[in-house]
């Protein structure tokens, strides 16, 4: 069985590649804000994963607090992404700070004032959730004509998220946590981090998939031209 350390470097080398691929179809259909946003979301999840996998070295602030503000700053942004692809209302707003807040807060409140490791796991996989059921329900009901299958696999495999961090949610609230729970070889941290691999190749092909789209589009404009 592929170790937990193996897992974790191939998600932080998809993640890298996300960011590669956002960054480039952005800047050739820049007017394609989706795919700035993908790439925004992959940068602050690897740099926050980045940070937490350090958690033993540097400081909580860092390896804690800021590492999973940071996360959940990425999954916010893959959620408006995930809305501007789809053609739906996508700007950035003001609320979207509220669930940040609430996290940073959160994560200040267990790790400085009442040291918890399950609370914080509790509070990060609630917001997973939630967020995940989201992006599952908006792929399902906003799947597009021309990529339907897609869509629907999408909102598949983001409703397995929402399992996944369902079970990390019990498990959590029944066991005392590890301190260097992102590097246990625990079965299901080995689980989360081979979706979040399998998840970060998937959204780069959707990527491509859609910059193929605009590129055809592209060259049938000037055909017709």
């Amino acid at each position: 069985m592929i170790d937990s350390n193996t897992l974790i470097t191939g998600s932080f080398i998809a993640l890298f590649i996300l960011v590669i691929v956002g960054l480039i179809f952005f800047n050739k259909f820049p007017q394609e804000k989706y795919f700035k946003y993908f790439a925004f979301f992959s940068l602050f999840f690897l740099t926050g994963e980045i940070l937490r996998t350090f958690i033993v070295i540097i400081s909580d602030l860092f390896s804690i607090v800021i590492a999973n503000t940071l996360m959940v700053s990425g999954i916010i942004f893959l959620y408006i992404g995930v809305r501007a692809m789809l053609n739906l209302e996508s700007q950035w707003r003001t609320r979207y700070y509220i669930p940040i807040a609430m996290v940073f807060f959160g994560f200040i409140l267990f790790t400085y004032v009442h040291y918890n490791a399950t609370m914080r796991i509790l509070i990060f996989s609630a917001f997973s959730i939630i967020y995940a059921s989201s992006i599952s329900w908006i792929f399902l009901k906003n799947a597009t004509k021309e990529f339907k299958v897609f869509d629907y696999i999408s909102s598949l495999l983001f409703l397995v998220g929402v399992i996944i961090f369902f079970v990390r949610t019990l498990k959590a609230s029944m066991m005392e946590i590890n301190l260097i729970y992102p590097n246990s070889t625990d079965l299901l941290n080995t689980f989360i981090y081979a979706y979040l691999l399998f998840m970060s190749y998937w959204l780069s092909i959707i990527l491509i998939i859609q910059a193929i789209r605009l590129f055809k589009n592209k060259n049938y404009i000037n055909l017709e031209k």
